[in-house]
């Protein structure tokens, strides 16, 4: 399948005349595009050891988006637009019910990742503040999605490396991301395979380990290295076998990819790589939209995600 030549994933078709999707497609047509989507997967798949299991704590959907909404809910408050992000708040506004996200979070804190400090004018209310590290392991995606955008694009005005080491920076960065998607759900929702695959855990990495294969070299001339297996899949991100077996089973029985015994990559449908390509095309736009107006920002002029959002 050649990228260049082909248009949006259906599922988006209701927005294609959004700037943010023309521009999307306009990345989508570039020759190095299909070198950006694997430079992309391979970033987020060859993670370097870290303290904590981040692949367990962060790589599901629903931990993934309470940090996200901490995140979004403690930077509104520093700036005045919103209450302090303390434990009711975060269990109002995050998915998930009010234990679980209660635990996730007494977890989070234990690690230091969440650092709960009193409120100085009611001391009874602790607030909840997102460490650097956790806002690095939230940002891990999207730093590699701008990272491998300007493979096919301009470089933005703020180095991927250094937005990911300024802790103000990378939390207005992921506060107005979180904003945007509570607007307008264009950018994960009409994706089935992208949403599946996050509902399950490190289920977006095993997805990027089989779209690396996919785009590396054409089938005919892949070689054979197993590294699709049950046994390499769950060594390398740090889950068992079966869970392993579980997700290419479900992506085999909905004919999305499928995966032989060896641990070869067997079919990957034309619909399955675009539907990835598509998804991948709106986040680049969508994160080199906010690199854009944090750099603004940076530079004296207040961005809201308002405004951010009115011109896609």
């Amino acid at each position: 399948m050649n990228l260049n030549e082909t248009g949006l994933f259906a599922g988006v078709d209701e927005f294609a005349a959004d700037s943010l999707w023309v521009e999307a497609a306009a990345l989508m047509q570039q020759p190095s595009y299909a070198s950006a989507l694997v430079s992309y997967c391979e970033a987020v798949t060859a993670r370097v050891p870290r303290l904590l299991p981040a692949n367990k704590l962060f790589a599901r959907k629903q931990r993934y988006l309470v940090c996200f909404v901490l995140i979004c809910l403690y930077v509104q408050w520093l700036e005045g637009r919103g209450p302090a992000p303390a434990l009711a708040l975060l269990q109002r506004s995050a998915p998930g019910s009010p234990r679980q996200i209660s635990d996730f979070i007494t977890g989070l804190r234990d690690r230091g990742l969440i650092i709960a400090t009193s409120l100085e004018t009611d001391r009874r209310t602790q607030i909840l503040k997102p460490s650097l590290l956790l806002m690095r392991e939230i940002a891990h995606s999207p730093l590699a999605i701008l990272t491998a955008s300007e493979l096919c694009a301009p470089q933005v005005p703020i180095r991927p490396q250094d937005l990911g080491m300024d802790e103000n920076l990378l939390a207005f960065w992921l506060a107005l991301s979180a904003e945007r998607y509570a607007r307008k759900d264009d950018l994960f929702g009409p994706f089935p395979i992208i949403v599946r695959h996050s509902e399950r855990d490190a289920g977006h990495l095993v997805l990027c380990a089989v779209m690396v294969e996919a785009l590396r070299q054409p089938a005919a001339i892949r070689k054979a290295s197993g590294g699709l297996s049950y046994r390499a899949l769950a060594e390398r991100f740090d889950v068992s076998r079966q869970h392993i077996s579980n997700i290419l089973d479900e992506a085999a029985e909905k004919g999305w990819y499928c995966v032989s015994a060896g641990g070869e990559l067997a079919l990957m449908p034309d619909d399955t790589l675009l539907q990835f390509a598509t998804w991948v095309a709106g986040q680049m736009a969508h994160y080199r939209r906010l690199t854009l107006a944090i750099a603004a920002k940076t530079a004296g002029a207040r961005v809201t995600a308002d405004a951010i959002g009115s011109e896609a």
